[in-house]
């Protein structure tokens, strides 16, 4: 499965984080998160994006914090899959998805990778990895892949590679061309989309999947007092000043979606805590 856990060189930057001490404070919070997370906090600079950020983790701590840890890391992890797999980019080219194609793409990786934040080394590693194991695989070679030319178990897994591919090709066409600092802007706006759909998730956990909360509330992330000092006043002023329209637009209509959700929903709607995102993936048409 795309995503699993690989040896991670970090990125190394000499920016500073808009606060060290805002962290996660335990382990219910698995790799691929925790990477989003510490590159977010490399690259948010503006006071609204500080504020819905530390905003936005505000809301995870009292949603998730009576949740059992499994089911905790379940959500993180399959939010910040699914959401990265699904992400609509624009203009996408076409690819021969050859042993070649990923000859390229490592070695773009390699010249790179000091440049790009540690989720975004993330993604460019995972689907290296995914493609490599195909490789061994024997459904990618040096000639164009195409799952028509399998025959029996092998041509099973070449159509589930096919589907895979419709949601790798995307990023595979961005990784190609966009520089070092643009696929970091990318897996930013990611990143915010990510964490608004885990914050209205976990929201839909806290009321309807009794089952799986405990009685000991924990806290997940650990936010300084200094960043919950904002007055109401001061507030409404650095986001009217900062924030775009665009996005005081797309705030209200994340906040409608949330609430028509919220008001839909059925304990039955909860994905089921022991499902596999793969499974999930792997029932998807191209």
């Amino acid at each position: 499965m795309i995503f699993k856990i690989f040896p991670i060189l970090f990125f190394i930057s000499t920016a500073v984080a808009f606060d060290k001490d805002l962290k996660t404070i335990n382990d219910r919070v698995p790799l691929e998160f925790n990477l989003l997370f510490e590159s977010m906090k490399i690259q948010i600079q503006s006071d609204a994006d500080k504020i819905r950020f530390v905003g936005l983790f505000k809301e995870l701590n009292e949603n998730l914090g009576l949740l059992e840890k499994e089911h905790i890391l379940f959500l993180m992890k399959s939010e910040v899959i699914k959401n990265v797999l699904e992400y609509k980019h624009e203009k996408v080219r076409s690819f021969d998805v050859t042993t070649f194609l990923i000859s390229r793409i490592e070695e773009d990786f390699s010249k790179k990778q000091i440049l790009l934040t540690p989720f975004s080394q993330w993604i460019w590693r995972s689907i290296i990895a995914e493609l490599k194991h195909r490789e061994k695989m024997g459904l990618i070679s040096s000639r164009s892949f195409n799952p028509g030319t399998f025959q029996g178990a092998t041509k099973v897994e070449a159509k589930r590679l096919a589907r895979y591919l419709t949601y790798l090709l995307p990023w595979i066409d961005k990784m190609n061309s966009l520089s070092a600092a643009e696929f970091n802007s990318l897996t930013k706006k990611v990143s915010w989309v990510i964490l608004t759909r885990l914050n209205q998730r976990s929201l839909l956990f806290k009321r309807f999947a009794s089952t799986a909360t405990t009685d000991a509330k924990i806290v997940i992330f650990n936010i300084p007092g200094k960043l919950l000092e904002f007055r109401p006043d001061e507030i409404k002023r650095i986001q009217g000043q900062e924030m775009p329209e665009t996005l005081k637009e797309q705030s209200e209509k994340e906040k409608s979606t949330a609430s028509k959700q919220i008001q839909n929903i059925t304990p039955d709607d909860l994905s089921p805590l022991s499902d596999e995102v793969s499974k999930e993936l792997d029932q998807k048409a191209p």
